[in-house]
């Protein structure tokens, strides 16, 4: 079991079946063992997130764990040419439609957060103290920066290449660069 999210411990197949969960909601369709199938063999975005839960699975065997999730983490980012930091904790229901360009450092990433292509989460410089938190529900649009210790509220939503520098409230959208909040979703 692994700690993700609100403290809630959640296994690898409930993990999985709630990324699944997220795809199909995005999808509009029913949850089937062909739509998991699709999922599995076809769709990279969903790909990309498999593999983010089978390194946290790797990292679980005893005295191999480490340098095996090391390795597949190499792999998937020569893969996928997207990264997700093995420091970062990623909760169940993470949808990942196109996995290219992504960047994601240490961070804390809560339930069904949606990370278009291009998107950024990083530190301001390698000393900073703490790291961003993607709220649950969070939605970051193609080319947002998460820039330094913020947070990213429950249900907030990122506007395409914004450069969040500060903490976006719960439910608010924030566009521009530097980003502003500019209302509610």
């Amino acid at each position: 079991m692994t700690t993700e999210g609100k403290g809630a411990a959640v296994g690898f197949r409930a993990a999985v079946r709630r990324d699944l969960a997220l795809f199909a909601h995005h999808e509009s369709t029913p949850l089937t063992l062909a739509f998991a199938m699709r999922m599995v063999l076809l769709t990279q975005g969903f790909q990309f997130v498999l593999a983010r839960r089978i390194q946290d699975a790797l990292a679980r065997i005893p005295i191999v764990g480490r340098p095996l999730r090391r390795i597949w983490w190499w792999w998937t980012c020569r893969t996928f040419g997207s990264e997700i930091a093995i420091g970062c904790s990623v909760a169940a229901g993470l949808y990942i439609p196109h996995p290219y360009g992504i960047v994601v450092g240490v961070c804390t990433i809560d339930e069904n957060v949606v990370i278009l292509q291009n998107v950024t989460i990083g530190s301001r410089h390698s000393h900073s103290p703490g790291h961003a938190r993607i709220g649950r529900d969070a939605y970051l649009s193609a080319g947002a920066a998460i820039i330094g210790a913020v947070t990213i509220g429950e249900g907030a939503m990122i506007g395409a290449n914004a450069v969040v520098l500060r903490d976006v409230p719960v439910g608010a959208v924030a566009v521009g660069v530097p980003a502003r909040i500019v209302g509610a979703s």
